[in-house]
This record gives C-alpha cells, structure tokens and sequence, in this order.
C-alpha cells in the first residue's frame, strides 16, 4: 500500500515536473522572435481582437506615413459625418496633385462615395474634398486627426494633411508602424471601412451624373496566395508603406510596415508569418504539449 502511495506521489511529481520544463519551455519560446526577411525598415505583426504583438522589427522608429494617412482620415470622416452626407467639393482640389479622381470643383459628391475614392484609389483630391466637407479646411481637419490618434494611443505620429502627401518640409509629419497596428485596429470596427480596403474596384458619381471607375493600388488583393486587405502609401521619402489585415470581415491579424523597398513580397511574408504565429498561440494547449513531447524525443 505504502509502495503504491509513492508510486502515485513519484508519478504526480514527475508529471509536475515535466509540466514545469514544458511552461519553461513556452516562455522561453515566447520571448524568441522569430526571423522574418523584410525589406522594410519597420513593421508590425499584432492580433487583430486585443492589439498583441506577435512580432516586431524598429516598432518605434518614425517614418512619413505617406497615404497610410487615409485611413486616419476615414476614421474621422465617419464619426463627424453621416455616409450620405453631400460635400461640394471646392476650387482647391484642382490644386491637388495625382493620384487624383478627379472630382469636379461645385460638384456634389456623398462621403461614402468619397470614401472608397480615398481607399481604393488613394484619391488626393477625395482626401481633402472630405477634409474641408467636414472642417471647413485641410488644417482644421488634421487637428481632428491628431486628437483622434492621442484618443487611441498613437503617441508618436503627427499628421499635417488627410491625404498623407508631404508638405514640403522633410519630417513634418510622421508615425511609427506600431502606431498604424492601433489605427488600422480603429479601423476595422467599421466593416465598411474594412470592407472598402479589400475592394479591387468600384466607383462613384456625383451630383452631375458622371460616373468615374475607381481601381486599387494594392496589388496584394491579386495575390494568388491570398489577399491582404488594407491601404497602400508612396512618397519618395516615405518608400512603400502599408497598414492591413488579412482578408476577413473579422480578422485575425493586422501588420504595418514603413520604408519598404519590396511592399508586396513585405506584405505577403507579413500575412504569411503572422497567420501562421496566430494559429500557433491559439493552439490548444494539449495539442502544444504534444507537440513539445515530439520534438523531445525526435
């Protein structure tokens, strides 16, 4: 009897130590990142529910967001505006340099129509029609923008126009692909917005009965490995920039990147890599034990 009781004490001890090496082992596997190739300078893997990181590479370093910006805009746009609301859009626009619609100065266009010209087209004359229908100005607009980025915790990003095209004066605005993860996150509350992002195509028309086409620049929603929903940027200082999910109406991942170099190879070993650490820290913890045991005696 005496035999058995420290058999079945030596056996519960054994088990509770291995289960101590396994827990050991995870936290250790925990704090190792993995590797991913990047030709971009900064990025960003995080879990779409709660904003955890999954990985990171310089999540801080500060980059223009080029039109990345637009989706600030959006966000701003949707809580001070009602989707079918008319903006006119002003003689400003004409001003505005490609890519553009173009809209038509004392036309009448709904602000969901702009909308997906902004974030599907990336239209620079769209993101600021949107700017002045709902702050009278560009300037008055960006301030909406900045508050709204304190709101939600992007701390080092400072806007200067809704469009995300330099102002002229180097580093006047910028942000850091950790804060893109908090925007894009703010973003995918509304499927529409989200839904907008992973549109190849659309169009819009206004209030003169012109219908115009509107076609993506993301290339990744062609992607024979499946398709990163989201919005593309480019300056010449900015490089490629990019804050998205992948494609779901509930994702399970958002990433951003900042100076890249290969945006689509960037953007789809993001994709690639953070679906694959999202199944991985979601695995069920029988199934990690197994896992673990394998690899042991392998």
């Amino acid at each position: 009897m005496k035999y058995s009781i420290r058999k079945n004490i030596t056996g519960v001890c054994l088990i509770g130590v291995l289960f101590c090496i396994f827990l050991s082992g995870c936290i250790q596997e925990e704090k190792k990142q993995i590797e991913i190739q990047l030709s971009a300078r900064s990025a960003v893997i995080a879990e779409a529910k709660n904003g955890r990181i999954l990985y990171s590479k310089n999540p801080k370093s500060k980059y223009p967001p080029a039109s990345t910006a637009k989706i600030m805009t959006a966000i701003v746009a949707v809580e001070n505006m009602k989707l079918d609301t008319e903006i006119i859009a002003s003689s400003s626009i004409s001003r505005v340099e490609p890519t553009v619609v173009p809209l038509s100065p004392g036309v009448g266009y709904k602000l969901k129509d702009l909308l997906a010209a902004i974030l599907i087209k990336s239209a620079n004359d769209a993101a600021v029609a949107i700017a002045e229908g709902v702050s009278g100005s560009e300037q008055n607009f960006a301030i909406l923008m900045n508050e709204k980025a304190r709101q939600i915790g992007m701390e080092n990003t400072y806007f200067v126009t809704a469009s995300g095209l330099p102002t002229g004066k180097k580093d006047e605005q910028y942000t850091t692909s950790e804060d893109l993860i908090k925007m894009i996150r703010e973003a995918s509350k509304y499927i529409f917005l989200l839904g907008l992002m992973g549109q190849t195509e659309g169009s819009l028309q206004g209030s003169d009965g012109k219908e115009i086409y509107l076609k993506t620049h993301n290339k990744s929603l062609y992607s024979e490995t499946g398709a990163s929903w989201g919005k593309t940027g480019y300056t010449k200082e900015a490089r490629r920039t990019f804050a998205g999910t992948d494609p779901s109406p509930s994702p399970k991942i958002i990433f951003s990147l900042l100076k890249s170099n290969n945006l689509w190879k960037d953007i789809e070993k993001l994709k690639i890599n953070g679906l694959e650490l999202y199944k991985e820290k979601h695995k069920n913890m029988i199934l990690k034990i197994i896992d673990w045991i394998r690899k042991k005696i392998s």
